[in-house]
């Protein structure tokens, strides 16, 4: 079989972490930035499907952060988030969990000869790894593309590929990579560099949003193996 890459997003996708990075971030903010995160102006700063950079420079403007400020605390603004993740997610809290099906499904893909899997998500490649760790998932994933590598997620997408094809020395052709995602933005970046594009409504999009935005699948979690399998080009399990 020729190999196939499949790029998975992490929140809402893998895991819900019961909104662990939204408070972290705005934790970063106040303590950084010395701004009040419960503002009812942060309320229209979109969180799902954006790229970590992107829902900082947002939620920045929306409490009135200044753009060089931002920049001048750039590092900063990352260390305190990442810690206050990292607190966040040492907590126990039984609303968070590994999403429906994906334990094994990513169980069934890592020993299927020729399939290779990799992250492709918004998060820093540092809070995605603090996401994924309490749940056992990180060791699925070798790398993959985050929002470290670049604010965009079709370039995010891009650079996953890109970087797997280098590390594992296999080639990916367009048509034998998949993108698994919960937003509209995993397909459309799926769909800009190619690849194929597998929906799940297992986050925070309707269910009309994702059909809108034409994915190759549209399921409502992951937890249909044989019927994943088929949408991946895996006609058995």
């Amino acid at each position: 079989m020729e190999p196939l890459l499949v790029l998975f997003d992490v929140d809402g996708t893998l895991v819900d972490t019961a909104g662990a990075g939204r408070r972290a971030i705005e934790s970063a903010f106040e303590q950084v930035h010395a701004v009040d995160p419960g503002a009812p102006r942060r309320d229209g700063v979109r969180y799902a499907g954006m790229t970590d950079p992107i829902i900082f420079r947002d939620l920045g403007r929306a409490l009135g952060v200044g753009e060089q400020q931002l920049r001048e605390r750039w590092t900063q603004l990352l260390d305190a988030y990442l810690e206050a993740l990292e607190e966040e997610m040492g907590r126990d809290d039984p609303r968070r969990r590994a999403l429906p099906g994906v334990q094994e499904l990513l169980e069934t893909l890592s020993v299927r000869p020729g399939v290779y899997l990799g992250l492709l998500t918004g998060n820093l490649e540092a809070g995605a790894r603090i996401k994924l760790a309490p749940f056992g998932l990180n060791p699925y994933f070798l790398g993959g593309g985050f929002a470290s590598d670049h604010a965009e997620r079709p370039e995010i997408a891009r650079m996953a590929c890109q970087k797997l094809s280098r590390s594992l020395e296999i080639e990916f052709p367009a048509a034998r990579v998949v993108v698994v995602g919960d937003t509209e933005h995993d397909v459309a970046c799926a769909h800009a560099n190619g690849f194929r594009a597998v929906a799940v409504e297992s986050g925070w999009v309707p269910r009309e949003d994702l059909e809108k935005s034409g994915p190759d699948a549209l399921f409502d979690d992951l937890s249909d193996l044989p019927a994943t399998m088929r949408a991946l080009g895996l006609d058995d399990v």
